[in-house]
């Protein structure tokens, strides 16, 4: 009779744990299980700089620092040499490499873009990246999603939202080094 009782408590856990996770705002999805959405025109964490240029080939690359941290950003209404129907609802698109690796895409969509408020933007975009319902936050001027390894934040810029991709892996590592620069400066400037 105990070990039913276990069993079944142990069953409904597994059954539940998902919507509890749903309603922190937090889901157990990995970066690796988003779905390639139309929506990020074909970007996506992890790519290197070749890949992305790739796909913009007038994009210029950053000056990489001693972390290895770069960022670049096009503009397809300002750039004439990119392909402004293949980026049709982009305004901006702001790219951030970790080691010649994508950690952190932002898409800035302006007001040709199809769904113009979070209302319409928020439930859209989880359909396009597959995500499951419910797990972005309840803050309505700036959703957010934590999943295992990426995290994903939704925001009105200028009119039309906007969209933030996340590595937090690679941001740890990033966050990681700045701090233990910024340790070894100060042991630098302590007097002795």
């Amino acid at each position: 009779m105990a070990l039913n009782k276990f069993f079944l408590c142990c069953c409904l856990l597994l059954v539940c744990a998902p919507y509890v996770a749903a309603q922190d705002g937090k889901c157990a999805l990995k970066l690796a299980q988003l779905k390639p959405a139309h929506e990020l025109y074909g970007m996506h964490l992890g790519m290197t700089l070749d890949q992305a240029k790739s796909l913009v080939p007038s994009l210029q690359q950053g000056q990489t620092d001693e972390l290895g941290f770069s960022t670049t950003s096009f503009s397809p209404d300002f750039n004439p040499q990119i392909n402004k129907a293949a980026y049709a609802g982009v305004r901006t698109v702001t790219l951030e490499f970790l080691d010649g690796k994508l950690f952190s895409l932002w898409i800035g969509y302006n007001s040709t873009f199809k769904w113009q408020t979070l209302e319409e933007f928020v439930p859209g975009m989880s359909e396009a990246l597959g995500l499951p319902p419910g797990v972005w936050s309840p803050d309505s001027s700036r959703p957010t999603v934590e999943c295992d390894d990426v995290e994903l934040t939704a925001q009105m810029i200028g009119q039309s939202p906007s969209l933030r991709l996340v590595d937090r892996r690679a941001r740890e590592l990033w966050e990681q080094r700045r701090a233990d620069k910024a340790e070894k400066r100060s042991e630098k400037e302590e007097p002795k």
